[in-house]
């Protein structure tokens, strides 16, 4: 049975007005319009497309056809469910400092308190929906929440998979480093560590060797494929901080084992200006010039524009104070709260389609006191979801990653 349990309980008898909790990044790339979402997906649904050739023909007096044939595609949205479900007991509320707030009567100990039975509804739908962003963008084996067995790839790494898809690869001088050793306490030793900084955020692959990162398990996740927030060590070493997954719940990052061999992708201040100026250069003027097309990139990435437009600003009062445009010559920039580090993701947003039962169903839990049906002094609360994420033109999207 779920309890309530109490840390560093230091009961005065006094209740405090409210209930404090860690901040959350807020999950919007619905309501940014970044997506195109289609509602009622109970099952699967297709997405057809159709395309042909124009050929223009000397003119004729006879009717002669372009010799074409147009062609059709399907794409789908399979929707995969997947549910919210806790309970709890409240009765251990009569340990703590919110007994004051109780109802008289023993059986009260078991109803809760209204502030903070509301506060808490709210901060599950708040990580609900925080959950549901990354089980999107990044997909099943990056959200750490989605414990069900189904699949869900999720739109970037499907992307990344595609072919068609015009990829570039940070692995190159300038946006990479070579790594040739990776301790058990997290420091990466590189040839030089001048183009990088504290807090700069990089990202691990190529690795050869055992490390592991322990932050949530003994067993540990391969730090391959992870990106982290760094800190300076010296002129040839980093440590590798925190988890950029992990940016919610400010956990320090914990590892095992050594490695020999890596390479160390980064977008930060030394890199952004010119990272930008090649994607741009790259970018299909078709795709580029309609009016949803949206460069999107994660908050790293955002920072260290704003920084590097400040630095190259002259004789501007403000330019260290005044907020920084998120565009990059008149393209949108997208700042991407719950994303894959040091990746961009240039589409239209009628590209990308997200699949919903009903959008509103990640704003709405189901709570239910059982003492009047079943005389069990527990709350339950419950959610109900269905969500499928796809594209349609692989050869309409650009992808940069590490």
């Amino acid at each position: 049975m779920a309890q309530f349990t109490f840390t560093n309980n230091t009961y005065a008898g006094e209740a405090l007005a409210g209930f404090m909790a860690s901040t959350l990044l807020e999950a919007d790339s619905v309501k940014r319009g970044l997506l195109t979402v289609i509602n009622d997906v109970k099952s699967r649904k297709v997405i057809l497309d159709v395309d042909d050739d124009v050929v223009l023909q000397d003119p004729s007096g006879i009717f002669t056809d372009q010799g074409t044939a147009a062609s059709q595609n399907e794409s789908y949205l399979d929707p995969v469910v997947y549910e919210f479900m806790k309970q709890e007991q409240w009765d251990k509320l009569i340990q703590s400092w919110e007994a004051q707030s109780l109802k008289p009567g023993s059986f009260a100990d078991y109803e809760g308190v209204v502030d903070l039975s509301d506060f808490m509804v709210q901060r599950y739908l708040s990580k609900i929906q925080i959950a549901n962003e990354r089980l999107y963008w990044l997909g099943k084996s990056s959200t750490k929440e989605a414990s069900f067995t189904a699949p869900f790839a999720g739109l970037l790494p499907t992307i990344a998979a595609a072919s068609g898809v015009y990829k570039v690869n940070l692995s190159k001088p300038g946006t990479s480093l070579a790594a040739t050793a990776i301790d058990a306490n997290g420091i990466v030793t590189v040839a030089d560590t001048s183009t990088l900084a504290d807090g700069d955020v990089v990202s691990i692959s190529a690795v050869t060797g055992t490390s592991k990162d322990i932050t949530n398990s003994a067993a540990g996740i391969p730090i391959q494929g992870q990106s982290y927030f760094i800190q300076i060590a010296s002129a040839t070493t980093f440590k590798l901080v925190r988890n950029y997954n992990e940016v919610n719940t400010r956990k320090p990052a914990v590892f095992s084992g050594n490695s020999t061999a890596a390479t160390v992708s980064y977008i930060n201040l030394s890199n952004v200006l010119k990272v930008l100026g090649s994607v741009y250069a790259q970018l299909d003027p078709a795709d580029r010039a309609q009016e949803d097309f949206n460069l999107q990139v994660p908050f790293h990435v955002g920072y260290a524009y704003a920084q590097a437009q400040a630095n190259k600003a002259t004789n501007v009062l403000n330019a260290f104070t005044d907020p920084k445009k998120m565009d990059y010559l008149g393209v949108p920039l997208q700042l991407m709260n719950h994303w894959q580090a040091n990746t961009i993701l240039g589409a239209r947003s009628s590209n990308l389609f997200l699949g919903v039962d009903l959008l509103g169903d990640a704003s709405e839990l189901s709570t239910v006191y059982l003492k009047p049906y079943t005389n069990d002094d527990v709350v339950r609360i419950k959610a109900r979801m269905k969500a499928a994420v796809n594209f349609k033109f692989a050869n309409e999207i650009f992808y940069l990653g590490a």
